[in-house]
């Protein structure tokens, strides 16, 4: 046995990785199970954690306690102090994904060893008179079994997909999906960010999204998920300042000119140096294809495994074909970045600069025409939310109002609007279209926060 396939030390990152970040055993468990590791040490913690987990608990050291077997011993460890051990050497989260399926790699190989001795053994002791073709139908069917535990059980078979899907939602009382970072996206998209979908994000120019964004991004970190994004007008260097600026509440504008006090400066850099270990990944995009963008996205799950695709934004991608008319140009575009985030199961958003129609309105609150492409090239969107901030409309208001009664009604609503912004449901996959919620803009700190939570609760540092 000992000369069989094996990892133990993906074995036991895989299970530090859990205990560190729960979260990455729902990213495995679809293929991964118990029997694939190779030392029983790791086959009993996995079930253990497995369990605990399946039944709403926290996984870790302090939890386990009691959980795990007291035969348990590894060299001169005991069973619970072999946790801590992993727990406190092992964790490796962002690489959860070619962890497990080293894991995996392992097991396949395993299984096939022994297939082939299984089938070594039947031949030695078959009769000279037994038929080849007996023979070559049990070496297919012994590799078959031994290949066949490398995938995910029945995966051609989507109504059992679904039942696992269901039976997962049940036991998490949640969809498998990324939480947004504030309460109201939710409510107004009727669910949080599931993998394989595609949610716009349309604002005005200057009107917060890729401030709304980055805080979705760092949010998704710190909830065990990778992100990749694909930045338009920002260099990288850039991307990170401006998450740092919003998590250590400074204005970007007073780090950028060296106005920033020692302390701020500080806080920045607490965050930056924080952010190193994160699964975090920015590219520099000029006017790619969607081609070229998958090209990026499969290249990244590949090193971290599924997780967020933040693209800013929809009007940098370029079309396939330049012949096309606009409409048809831009629904072929949502329609292949909605492919792309089927096939690698990410979670995606598609920021789009809002067009100018509102101008022309005595309410220019966004409409789902605003987008670009129009309200016909949205049928690939799973979801569209506006981020509209009224404050910055109430001068073109007034200059559009025709009567002193409209005047008096617009400035009334200056005191009203001042500070907030608003999150409108334009499109939504599993609640009603029109849902509107007020939330938080900090436009010092280029950031928004819920108006019913607390913000130290979403883990922002002030």
């Amino acid at each position: 046995m000992n000369g069989l396939p094996q990892n133990l030390e993906a074995e036991q990152h895989v299970i530090g990785s859990i205990l560190s970040q729960n979260a990455c055993f729902d990213r495995v468990s679809s293929f991964l199970t118990a029997d694939d590791f190779f030392e029983p040490v790791h086959r009993h913690l996995f079930k253990v954690i497995g369990d605990m987990i399946g039944a709403g608990q926290v996984a870790n050291p302090v939890t386990m306690k009691g959980a795990v077997s007291d035969d348990l011993q590894v060299g001169d460890l005991s069973g619970m102090r072999y946790v801590v051990r992993l727990f406190a050497e092992f964790p490796m989260p962002y690489a959860i994904v070619d962890l497990a399926t080293a894991v995996k790699d392992a097991a396949v190989r395993r299984g096939l060893v022994l297939a082939a001795e299984r089938i070594h053994e039947w031949a030695s002791l078959s009769q000279p008179g037994s038929k080849t073709e007996d023979l070559i139908t049990e070496c297919e069917k012994q590799f078959a079994e031994a290949i066949g535990k490398g995938r995910p059980a029945d995966e051609g078979d989507a109504a059992v997909r679904a039942i696992e899907e269901v039976s997962l939602a049940h036991q998490r009382q949640k969809s498998e999906a990324i939480p947004w970072f504030i309460g109201e996206a939710q409510q107004v998209l009727g669910d949080d960010l599931e993998f394989g979908w595609l949610v716009g994000l349309l604002a005005d120019s200057g009107g917060g999204k890729t401030s709304f964004a980055l805080q979705q991004a760092y949010h998704a970190m710190e909830a065990g998920y990778p992100v990749l994004f694909l930045s338009g007008d920002q260099k990288p260097e850039e991307v990170y300042k401006q998450i740092a600026s919003q998590r250590a509440s400074v204005q970007s504008n007073d780090l950028r000119k060296g106005r920033a006090t020692d302390n701020e400066v500080g806080s920045v850099i607490t965050v930056l140096n924080a952010m190193r270990g994160k699964p975090f990944e920015v590219r520099k995009m000029g006017r790619p294809t969607t081609a070229e963008i998958s090209m990026w996205v499969r290249a990244f799950n590949r090193k971290h495994g599924r997780g967020l695709v933040i693209i800013d934004h929809a009007k940098r991608v370029s079309f396939t074909d330049r012949r096309t008319m606009l409409a048809e140009g831009v629904n072929q575009v949502y329609g292949d970045l909605k492919a792309l985030m089927q096939e690698t199961e990410n979670a995606g958003i598609l920021l789009m600069q809002r067009n100018s129609d509102g101008q022309g309105r005595d309410n220019p609150r966004p409409v789902r025409g605003d987008a670009y492409g129009g309200a016909g090239a949205l049928e690939n969107l799973d979801g569209l939310i506006a981020l509209y901030v009224e404050e910055q409309w109430i001068d073109h208001m007034l200059s559009n109002a025709r009567t002193g009664a409209r005047k008096d009604e617009i400035e009334a609503r200056r005191e009203h609007v001042k500070g907030k912004a608003e999150l409108v449901g334009l499109k939504a996959r599993f609640a009603e279209g029109g849902i509107r919620r007020n939330i938080k803009r900090e436009a010092r700190f280029t950031r928004f926060s819920s108006l019913t939570e607390d913000w130290h609760e979403q883990g922002t540092m002030l």
